[in-house]
């Protein structure tokens, strides 16, 4: 049998992991002297209430390998047993790195990890294909090389209100050159070799949801989308509306940036995750 695991930072909901078999290894996010398990102590929701009203930043950690070999050793129980690990992009986090630690302790051969070389909705489209090409009867080792072969046709588009919660959790990578400058400007994200950088700045939300359609439309033709928010609920009707008009009859997924990333992206903020036609 094949075993898909990930991380919390794939902000899978609990209902689509068990559905597809997906073993969730959470991240610890931290208010000062507490500690909470990603997903599993605090919810996306109680996250982004404290985040508004707790005057400490919160901080985050990678699982420990130790964690993970655990993972990994309850589920190779039969000799037929394999994993296929797919993991947040090892330029801003040191999950993987904890994964591979774990991987050589328990079973470096029947353990194939895969960086993802992205984060939240993006990570999720990656594994919603892996897990179907499971289902299809692929070994583990064609359904880990479809993984990275398809992050090159994956990638977000994300509008944050603010650059500020980037900057305080160092994950700003390339995306200083948008920091400072005019006020009530809102930054216009991407990934590039799994960091972020920026594409433009906008006024509104409206123009940062327009922007977005567009950059969408350069990247056709498309197979899978997911629209996702970041504590802004009331915006995500808006975006899914606006991103299914646009692309019809393309797989659409929704959902909420969970607290690991919501520490650096901060409240408020939008995006849009694709991979491309084969």
């Amino acid at each position: 049998m094949i075993h898909l695991v990930t991380d919390s930072t794939s902000d899978l909901d609990a209902a689509t992991a068990t559905r597809l078999g997906i073993t969730v290894v959470p991240l610890v996010v931290r208010f000062g002297a507490d500690e909470f398990r990603d997903g599993v102590d605090l919810s996306s929701d109680a996250f982004y209430k404290r985040l508004a009203s707790d005057p400490t930043h919160p901080t985050t950690s990678q699982p420990s390998p130790e964690e993970f070999a655990a993972v990994y050793r309850s589920l190779l129980q039969a000799d037929g047993d394999s994993i296929v690990s797919i993991h947040i992009s090892s330029k801003m986090s040191g999950t993987l790195q904890s994964a591979n630690v774990a991987a050589q302790q328990v079973d470096g051969e029947r353990i194939h990890l895969v960086d993802s070389e992205t984060v939240t909705a993006g990570l999720q489209l990656l594994l919603l294909a892996a897990a179907d090409d499971i289902a299809a009867g692929k070994p583990a080792n064609a359904v880990a090389e479809a993984a990275e072969r398809r992050r090159a046709l994956s990638n977000i588009f994300f509008l944050l209100d603010t650059l500020t919660y980037l900057r305080r959790g160092g994950r700003i990578g390339r995306a200083t050159a948008v920091v400072g400058g005019l006020l009530n400007v809102k930054p216009v994200l991407t990934l590039q070799d799994g960091e972020v950088a920026p594409l433009s700045r906008v006024r509104s939300r409206s123009k940062g949801i327009a922007m977005i359609i567009e950059l969408l439309r350069g990247q056709m033709p498309l197979r899978r989308m997911g629209v996702f928010h970041a504590g802004a609920p009331e915006v995500l009707d808006e975006l899914q509306a606006a991103v299914a008009a646009a692309f019809p009859g393309v797989e659409l997924t929704q959902g909420q940036v969970g607290p690991v990333v919501g520490t650096y992206a901060g409240p408020g903020g939008l995006g849009v995750a694709y991979t491309k036609a084969e």
